[in-house]
């Protein structure tokens, strides 16, 4: 005879398993370009320690270049990854390293917002059904992603309020 204590669960264990595998396989997929990339993202985050002759051939003299330079070198262990390239890394004399970094900084702010993009429109788009027309929704979306934001208590106040005659 069984216990008060003992519980009986039907879980299709198999189920599981086979939706945890499907998963990984997707994730696995979705960053599979992450591990074709590891060495730029190596290159770009530490260029400092980076083996130059593993570079891309068309930024080894600008690795050299930098990599000799003292000045650079500290400033790059100093400051935020971005900041460094943005505002240390000069055009001038480091035209393919900074527009390599440029490349990848980019990726991800723009894949950020393409996500969010399409979250939005999923939003607006089931609760303003009825009322929505393509350029409703395109006008919305862009408010949405704009860096923008309006100032609505200004805006109130310049209305006039309507005198009757």
């Amino acid at each position: 005879m069984q216990s008060d204590n003992t519980y009986h669960f039907n879980i299709a264990y198999a189920q599981y398993a086979e939706e945890l595998k499907l998963l990984s396989e997707q994730f696995s997929n979705r960053f599979s370009d992450f591990k074709n990339m590891e060495e730029c993202f190596n290159l770009f985050a530490a260029p400092t320690k980076c083996n130059v002759q593993n570079a891309p051939i068309h930024l080894q003299m600008e690795l050299i270049e930098f990599q000799e330079n003292s000045l650079l070198k500290s400033k790059f262990e100093d400051v935020e990854l971005c900041d460094f390239y943005k505002k240390y890394l000069e055009e001038d004399n480091f035209p393919q390293l900074r527009k390599f970094a440029r490349r990848l900084i980019s990726a991800f702010g723009s894949t950020y917002k393409c996500e969010q993009l399409f979250s939005l429109m999923k939003v607006n788009k089931s609760t303003h059904r009825i009322r929505l027309t393509n350029d409703n929704l395109e006008n919305s979306l862009r408010l949405c992603i704009s860096g923008i934001h309006p100032n609505i208590d200004g805006l109130v106040s310049q209305i006039q309020a309507q005198v009757s005659h």
